[in-house]
């Protein structure tokens, strides 16, 4: 809406300097900029009042200060103007566009196109791996019309909904790649295993018609519960206080819903279409299989006798993760969401050094009307007080603030004036309201009726501070300052991004033992209702709720902080992880419930689902691993963290809740 920086304070010193003295009109102002007359006590008391604001004190950086009005931003991305100043900035020799809102804009860009550049990654990946792995042209373009359903459906939910991506839900695309690669699987091993089985029938469509439809029969339970647990964990992230965490939450959970309806009705439609010749309707065996099978077998036989054992032994794994998470700390400081190559971490990084700190802060204080010289020289003394703030850290430097500025500092440099100084207080602010125009309503804001609600008048103190410090002194710092401004101005609002943004992952970190337990316990009630049995969900939660905690706890032994991405990982990773071992165990109730005993069992549950369990896992991997590529590191994070819980849950899944079961199930 306007740009402000050091022309509001060469305009406002030219109209001062003027009005200080008798022949104002005669003075020549353009001969040579008013901020740059070192023989004007003025313009002195200005530069030093806006060094670290509009320039650096130090070098030749200077700032240019806009404010956008963000209701009338255009969705139209060559009317945003955002993407204008970018390429401005790119035009000047060595320009650089920072701010809080262009970081975040810049991250959800980022996370946009990655989200765009995965999701294209992983189908390709995963088609491969359908190509190779079976040699099945027909299944792997299941897979692909499976996914590329449910993304376009459930876009299409969302534009009707009027719900709009945020920087967190842009990893829509990559998540349905996994859950719905990873679901198929599943029916694709269980209709191999039939069509194989079939042998006495000569005509290929009947038998594989035949072999569509046992599967079927055998597999709907397992991949109905099984998405609607992957829905649960994902629901789970609802309770969340931070709006984009609940946003993604809901999509996913809405996402899930849609790939089991693209999974019954595209799979039965596209593995019995006549494709010709060149798209059989048989499946081969993935190399080596016959060698995993006796593996699985062979760790199934030991695992078994020494099930004791693994089970002291995933308990003691259990309390080491609980206690390293324990020890978990938050990354406040949302630059390192960035590459350090990056130009955002770039342009941060010379503000961080020149401009007095990328920590943005808003003080938000009432203010009388008519203004007072004594009320002034309140806020004065509190931005003293403010300024004389140090939080000390781990033998670094000092946390403090890096200036202070409001209408207070600028009338106090213009009360230097004696002419100035006999001219009414609320005639200076006129004065200052028509030379900066509407960035004078920035620091002041006048009285004004929202519906029935009276807003009272209010003055903003602009502070600054270093982004880069831990987050324990930055918590300390907030409080510091919200206990000096409340010591001195009542009903006043401490904000600002540095606070939002500090506070944001503290927020998500705490939300997430919530959510994980909400998640545990929801879907600990539907692998009760889903497999009959209390104590059998008991023991699928174990291996499924481990890896997570495991992985969590290595990090607060390393002394990892957690990021948005991390925070995240452990009910989304227990609603994916709980899958494989709910077809586990509805396999091994099949053969019981056919008069099995446990051993007999076990050893069919381990052959049959131990292929699908591995190859899920291995999507999964490939899904999440290639998030590792993004270039905001939130997104890496989580992606990481959740290819490692994968594979965790593929051990539990194989190894100890075989164990598990032969110990303690009926």
């Amino acid at each position: 809406t306007r740009d402000w920086s050091s022309d509001v304070c060469s305009s406002d010193l030219a109209s001062l300097r003027a009005s200080t003295q008798l022949f104002g009109g005669l003075v020549d102002t353009k001969k040579k900029r008013p901020l740059l007359d070192s023989s004007n006590k003025l313009a002195m008391e200005y530069r030093d009042l806006f060094a670290g604001q509009t320039h650096a004190k130090e070098s030749d950086l200077v700032a240019i200060g806009v404010l956008i009005d963000s209701q009338k931003r255009s969705s139209d991305a060559q009317e945003d103007p955002l993407v204008r100043l970018r390429q401005l900035s790119g035009e000047a020799p060595g320009g650089l566009m920072v701010g809080h809102v262009a970081m975040v804009d810049e991250g959800f860009r980022e996370i946009e196109q990655d989200g765009n550049r995965l999701g294209l990654y992983s189908t390709i990946s995963l088609t491969l791996l359908m190509l190779l792995g079976f040699r099945s042209l027909r299944w792997a373009l299941i897979v692909v019309a499976v996914v590329q359903w449910s993304l376009v459906i459930t876009r299409a939910i969302l534009v009707l909904l009027g719900w709009e991506l945020t920087m967190v839900s842009s990893m829509l695309s990559s998540i349905v790649m996994v859950v719905g690669v990873a679901t198929t699987l599943h029916w694709m091993f269980g209709y191999q295993r039939e069509y194989e089985s079939d042998r006495t029938e000569s005509d290929v469509n009947r038998r594989a018609c035949n072999a569509l439809e046992r599967s079927l029969g055998q597999l709907w339970q397992p991949i109905v519960w099984a998405v609607i647990t992957d829905a649960i964990g994902f629901a789970s992230l609802t309770l969340s206080r931070v709006g984009p965490v609940q946003d993604y939450g809901s999509m996913m959970a809405i996402a899930c819903g849609v790939v089991l309806l693209g999974i019954f009705w595209l799979v039965p439609a596209v593995a019995l279409c006549p494709l010709g010749r060149w798209s059989s309707y048989t499946l081969g065996n993935v190399p080596g299989e016959g060698w995993i099978q006796r593996m699985l077998q062979q760790s199934l036989t030991w695992v078994c006798r020494h099930r004791i054992p693994v089970i002291l032994f995933a308990g003691v794994l259990l309390a080491i993760g609980c206690i390293g998470a324990s020890r978990l700390r938050v990354e406040t400081d949302f630059l390192k969401n960035f590459q350090s190559d990056s130009p955002i971490a770039k342009a941060y990084r010379a503000v961080e050094t020149e401009l007095g700190g990328a920590g943005i802060w808003d003080v938000m204080i009432p203010a009388p009307k008519p203004m007072t010289e004594e009320y002034l020289d309140r806020v004065y003394a509190m931005e003293k007080e403010l300024m004389a703030i140090e939080v000390p850290g781990d033998g670094g430097e000092p946390l403090r603030l890096t200036s202070a500025l409001s209408l207070a500092d600028t009338d106090r440099a213009a009360r230097g004036s004696p002419m100035l100084r006999m001219v009414p207080l609320e005639a200076r602010l006129f004065g200052m309201k028509q030379t900066m125009g509407k960035f004078f309503g920035t620091l002041l804001s006048e009285e004004s009726m929202s519906g029935d609600q009276k807003r009272e008048r209010a003055m903003r103190v602009m502070l600054r501070s270093r982004e880069r410090s831990e987050s324990e002194q930055k918590m300390q710092l907030i409080e510091r300052v919200r206990s000096v401004v409340a010591k001195h101005m009542d009903g006043s609002i401490v904000t600002g991004y540095y606070v939002l943004l500090s506070r944001l992952v503290e927020h998500v970190v705490a939300d997430q033992w919530i959510s994980f337990l909400v998640a545990t316990l929801g879907i600990g009630i539907a692998i009760a209702i889903a497999v009959r049995s209390v104590r059998l969900a008991v023991l699928a939660i174990v291996p499924a709720a481990l890896p997570s905690m495991v992985v969590l706890g290595v990090l607060g032994w390393l002394g990892v902080r957690m990021n948005l991405g991390a925070a995240m990982i452990a009910a989304v990773s227990m609603g994916l992880g709980i899958d494989t071992s709910l077809h586990y165990l509805f396999r091994y109730q099949q053969e019981r419930a056919q008069g099995a005993d446990k051993e007999f069992a076990l050893g069919k549950a381990q052959g049959d689902s131990g292929m699908a369990v591995l190859m899920a896992t291995l999507a999964l991997v490939i899904g999440f691993g290639s998030m590792g590529m993004s270039q905001f590191l939130p997104t890496v994070a989580f992606g990481t963290l959740a290819a490692w819980t994968m594979l965790g849950g593929l051990v539990g899944t194989l190894c100890l809740l075989p164990a598990l079961v032969r110990a303690l199930a009926c």
